[in-house]
């Protein structure tokens, strides 16, 4: 079974999902306008396209690359990207097109490309990064000021505030990748207004919606308005005949019905509302359902020609049997705060597992949050005499969609200060550690005149101070720069040639 990564390679940042940076407002989508060359050809003769795995459930290779800052912070949290990807082929079940993740996620630390504010920025982004034969995604925390954009020629970049549960922007934007405009093509960049007459016409620049990058010339095509009676459905608009006319270029809400509030009115007088079920709309994501049959159709087409490199023919894994059992601690148990396995049940199918704990029930604020491929975790040091919980998601590259475990509870006890040396005469304090303080190291006389390996990790198990020590002297201190480092439990560990000591140091 293939491997996404070493588990703590996925390793979340606490406050990734929490706190997003403060940006400006997203507009819904950033992909330019434009009708797909293959758009044009399947509407001169749809028949032409229905072949013998046009019935076939279509599986869709994709290579997801997770972004963040040049200091690693920041990257997409695992729990929202899997909300995200199970919402995904929620949505996508009706066309029978199944995504998977076709190889491991890529970490990209790029503060650039992380936050860029242009649609070049993404464009050299993609062309760096994209593998073959894939549908390449991008979560970033800001992708030019939009929730999304597709490139025809390179891929998609999401927002992650725009991307998790109930969210429809990653489908959005495959629906514009697999060939499908914007309902209302045309009205891109214009606000409609009843209060003027509605054009029969409306042009648009979709310079980086070429097949290719056309940075120099800026192409512009014109789109006809769309008539409510579908008179000129087949030549208007997005030439699909069962999305309705729909004027409204920006985010807008719904009523019951998932109409627009706004009513519109088309150049023969004839008044209408937008459509807010379509996914391809601007409508909010609690009005977004559904892609058309037409859209359907023009994706599944789009997949078995021009696309067909991302596809495989291979049987996917399977849907997970259901969620795991946490197994120990639970019921309130008392553990030592140090080196504390977590244990769980195997799903059948699992290939991974997102662990959390937290000292809160909302889980607001994590002290674990990492990804591994086992059904237990040591986690080197938690905070003393507190009540924690936890919880374990399975998921593989084709399915995310089983939820967390109940909570299990359990207390930690107190950490035992190294106030008195070891057998061998070892010894290290104090236990508290304020920011600045040095911690003292008395060692025996076994461990002198040897290079000695020290390296402090965090409570998730990430590295965070690492020196290589040779001493005469029988006592030593070591200054950690601890200056920036969360409140919290660390763990100090000293591997020499005479032994491997252990001590749990608590940051105030």
């Amino acid at each position: 079974m293939r491997l996404f990564l070493l588990s703590l390679l996925l390793l979340c940042l606490q406050t990734a999902n929490a706190q997003e940076p403060s940006e400006k407002a997203s507009s819904p989508c950033g992909t330019p306008p434009g009708i797909a060359p293959f758009l044009k050809a399947y509407h001169s003769n749809p028949n032409a396209f229905i072949t013998e795995r046009s019935s076939d459930t279509l599986l869709a290779g994709m290579q997801l690359h997770l972004l963040a800052k040049d200091n690693g912070i920041g990257r997409i949290s695992t729990e929202r990207l899997l909300d995200a990807f199970c919402q995904l082929n929620e949505d996508f079940a009706a066309s029978n097109i199944r995504f998977y993740s076709k190889y491991d996620w890529n970490l990209i630390d790029s503060t650039a490309w992380y936050q860029h504010d242009s649609l070049d920025a993404g464009i050299d982004m993609m062309l760096t990064n994209n593998v073959p034969d894939a549908l390449n995604i991008y979560f970033v925390t800001n992708p030019a000021d939009n929730c999304g954009y597709n490139l025809p020629y390179a891929g998609i970049a999401i927002k992650h505030g725009c991307a998790g549960a109930n969210s429809h922007t990653w489908s959005h934007e495959i629906g514009h990748a697999l060939s499908l405009p914007h309902p209302f093509i045309g009205w891109e960049g214009k606000v409609y207004s009843p209060l003027n007459p509605t054009p029969d016409t409306l042009t648009y620049d979709y310079t980086h919606f070429h097949a290719t990058p056309d940075l120099v010339n800026a192409p512009l095509d014109t789109a006809l308005t769309e008539y409510v009676d579908g008179s000129n459905c087949t030549i208007a608009a997005d030439l699909i005949c069962d999305t309705p006319p729909d004027y409204l270029s920006y985010g807008w809400d719904c009523d019951d019905l998932n109409r627009s509030y706004v009513l519109q009115n088309d150049r023969n007088g004839a008044s209408f509302r937008s459509d807010g079920s379509l996914i391809m709309s601007y409508a909010f994501d609690h009005c977004q359902n559904r892609f058309s049959d037409e859209e359907i159709a023009i994706m599944r087409a789009t997949l078995l020609t021009e696309k067909q490199a991302w596809l495989t023919t291979e049987q996917a894994e399977p849907d997970l049997a259901g969620p795991a059992t946490l197994l120990y601690p639970i019921n309130q148990q008392y553990v030592s705060p140090v080196n504390t396995l977590l244990q769980w049940s195997a799903v059948p199918g699992a290939t991974h597992y997102l662990i959390q704990a937290s000292l809160l029930q909302s889980y607001i604020a994590k002290e674990i949050d990492v990804v591994v491929t086992d059904t237990n975790f040591m986690v080197p040091a938690l905070s003393t005499n507190k009540k924690y919980f936890w919880r374990v998601r399975p998921f593989n590259d084709w399915s995310s969609c089983v939820p967390f475990t109940a909570n299990g509870i359990f207390h930690t006890t107190d950490i035992v200060s190294a106030t008195e040396p070891d057998s061998e005469g070892w010894r290290c304090y104090p236990s508290l550690l304020s920011a600045g303080q040095m911690l003292t190291l008395e060692l025996p006389e076994t461990w002198l005149q040897h290079p000695v390996q020290y390296t402090v990790y965090d409570a998730a198990g990430r590295m965070m101070w690492q020196n290589n020590i040779s001493t005469n002297d029988l006592k030593m201190y070591l200054n950690l720069p601890n200056e920036n480092w969360p409140a919290g439990v660390y763990r100090l560990v000293a591997v020499g040639e005479k032994g491997v000591k252990t001590h749990a140091i608590i940051k105030s």
